[in-house]
């Protein structure tokens, strides 16, 4: 006789498990096969939007972010931590300075116990918890039959934005790719057409890449606008990771929907060009529609007419650091991977 679980009970059952076994290390190199597996990103993806729905029903516990020094003070270390259910108690400590060796990393506890689960390394999850949200935002707020997608950037955030976006639309069919260096644009798309299964193109500038994309993805490192409101097309939604590349025309003429309200408005350093507009007078945080949480949970819609584009905030949140821990948690685990060891 077969005995089936549900998913909630297999949950459980895995709580109970991962309170009875020893907490574990894992490394760059053990969690790279997960990195290297785009079907991998579809349970991140599921786990992030569970994550930010509990995020709008204010079942999200403990999001802090609290910076220290060491001895000189110009070696700042920042603390970041949040209590996700279905994904634990999360901890992420960062160097924010280049000398530090083996400073940029996560802790994740078990939520009812206390229990520490995993010390993990945090250079490479980083790509992945910053590019889910923006699969997540696709698979809400794009436009129907979403086909198309222009992406400025072929660096290590590209990389995850367009694996997550592709892993939530299967249908998507075209990406153009630009970024300045022809080599690195002409690699990038090589690479991931090859990953994906999607053609990916590279082109010779920005206005191309954006032409009649239906998806517009920012993952640049510029601290200055990247396009101009013209090249996006009516109806696109558009992908913001980084503040101050949006100009404000494109902002004002379009509906905005936020990872985070919080971090936009007053996080500790300005969202531009949110705080010029609002500092002019020119926008006002009552234009935020709203989180993509509200939206998940359907409190508000993607749009409200026809052909209005969309702009997508993704902002740094903490909870989304203890998501992503989770994911790869559960995976080394079930691989039998990390290294186990206990304090006693």
């Amino acid at each position: 006789m077969s005995i089936q679980l549900s998913a909630l009970t297999i949950r459980i059952v895995q709580g109970i498990c991962y309170r009875t076994l020893m907490a574990i290390i894992l490394s760059e190199s053990d969690l790279k096969p997960l990195y290297q597996s785009p079907a991998a990103i579809d349970e991140l993806l599921q786990l992030v939007e569970k994550s930010l729905a509990a995020h709008s029903r204010n079942e999200v516990a403990g999001q802090t972010r609290v910076e220290t020094s060491a001895a000189d003070p110009k070696k700042k270390f920042r603390i970041m931590t949040a209590a996700v259910p279905e994904a634990g108690c999360g901890m992420r400590i960062t160097a924010l300075f280049r000398s530090a060796k083996d400073a940029y990393f996560h802790l994740l506890f078990d939520n009812e116990s206390g229990d520490l689960l995993a010390l993990m390394a945090g250079r490479e999850l980083n790509i992945w918890r910053t590019g889910s949200p923006a699969g997540v935002a696709s698979r809400y707020l794009a436009p129907s039959g979403a086909k198309t997608l222009g992406l400025l950037g072929s660096g290590r955030q590209a990389r995850g934005q367009l694996v997550a976006i592709r892993r939530a639309l299967p249908s998507l069919e075209r990406v153009r790719v630009y970024s300045p260096t022809p080599a690195h644009r002409i690699a990038f798309a090589k690479a991931m057409t090859a990953l994906l299964d999607v053609a990916v193109e590279a082109v010779s500038s920005p206005r191309e890449a954006l032409r009649d994309a239906a998806i517009v993805g920012l993952a640049t490192n510029s601290r200055t606008t990247v396009l101009e409101a013209d090249w996006v097309s009516g109806g696109a939604l558009v992908i913001s990771i980084t503040s101050g590349q949006l100009p404000a025309d494109l902002v004002a003429g379009s509906r905005v929907i936020v990872l985070w309200k919080e971090e936009v408005l007053a996080g500790e350093s300005p969202r531009q060009p949110y705080t010029t507009m609002i500092a002019a007078g020119t926008w006002s945080a009552d234009k935020i529609a709203g989180e993509l949480g509200d939206v998940i949970l359907d409190r508000i819609p993607a749009r409200v007419r026809a052909g209005e584009t969309v702009i997508f905030e993704s902002v740094g949140m903490p909870l989304l650091d203890t998501t992503a821990t989770a994911w790869a948690y559960r995976w080394a685990r079930e691989h039998q991977l990390g290294t186990k060891f206990s304090l006693d």
